[in-house]
């Protein structure tokens, strides 16, 4: 019997994908034995419907950024029989599938995959939604999700530098929390907040430098910087590998961070807008998902690496 893929395409990610492409893509897919059906999101959170509805495929292609992707791992997230994802990029920023090892040319990527293995890798939930590598609150988490679609779509991942450089210039604003993390507690005021199961951020290879996707422990960082200069130094030194002052750094399971006020801008989710704004939020990451990986690219990412 031959395999059953879906193809999760969003046709308004970074600058799209062109026809010939696609075609090109299917039908290789197609030619190698493959059952293969094609989606085209037409609207926000459409792709968590297409797969959360769909018949059971042994592998979901998720052609599109890292929002497409949340996406369908939401979809997935809420199915009893889960399904293998694998994440092609073609956002403006495509942290997991850079991450993962997949580069810029869709078919080339699809020769990767088609010869890769199955990963299994930590999925976060915030609030009970899911998340594949990211989530953060405060100074600059709003860009991703805040920048124009448009612009998006003319100048690509230049899109989140302009508008970041902007942000750069408008008031830090320090935000009062206690936070619980695996029972330690920590109470104070923080400018930025990030919760990460990646080595890639915002377009930044390397990030982090000690991550495994399968430990069950995200990497997290709260900043007490209280203006634009030493939240950027304190960023420059985390990433050379320095203890910046302004910066606490730590690996958690599971956190609880209770906020004194509502937050001005909503949480970031995987690049998107988190709908939910409260000042209560629960993150863990205790849930599992298979993912379709370049076979020896990301052997450092896993604590177990069996095929």
């Amino acid at each position: 019997m031959s395999k059953k893929i879906l193809l999760v395409l969003n046709p308004n990610s970074g600058v799209g994908v062109p026809a010939k492409i696609i075609e090109q893509f299917y039908n290789i897919l197609d030619n190698n034995g493959y059952d293969v059906d094609l989606s085209f999101t037409k609207r926000a959170k459409h792709a968590t419907e297409i797969v959360e509805n769909s018949e059971y495929y042994d592998l979901v292609f998720s052609i599109g950024g890292d929002g497409t992707l949340n996406e369908v791992v939401n979809g997935n997230f809420k199915r009893k029989d889960k399904m293998t994802i694998c994440p092609l990029p073609t956002g403006s920023c495509n942290d997991v599938a850079s991450m993962l090892g997949y580069e810029k040319d869709l078919l080339y990527n699809l020769d990767l995959a088609l010869d890769g293995e199955v990963k299994t890798i930590d999925i976060g939930t915030i609030n009970n939604y899911a998340f594949t590598y990211v989530v953060g609150m405060g100074k600059f988490m709003d860009i991703p999700y805040s920048t124009s679609r448009d612009k998006k779509s003319r100048i690509g991942y230049l899109a989140y530098i302009k508008d970041g450089i902007n942000e750069f210039f408008n008031e830090t604003k320090m935000y009062k929390a206690n936070i619980i993390a695996d029972g330690v507690e920590f109470d104070g005021d923080y400018s930025l907040i990030i919760v990460s199961n990646s080595n890639h951020i915002a377009g930044v290879p390397g990030f982090h430098k000690d991550v495994k996707l399968d430990d069950q422990k995200f990497e997290v960082l709260l900043c007490t910087a209280n203006n634009k200069t030493k939240l950027v130094n304190s960023f420059i030194e985390y990433y050379l590998g320095m203890k910046p002052k302004n910066m606490i750094s730590f690996k958690a399971n599971d956190l609880k961070i209770k906020l004194s006020e509502i937050p001005e801008k909503n949480w970031c989710v995987d690049g998107e807008k988190l709908e939910e704004n409260t000042s209560y939020y629960h993150i863990n990451a205790n849930n599992k998902m298979d993912f379709l990986v370049p076979k020896n690219k990301t052997k450092k990412l896993f604590l177990n690496n069996d095929v």
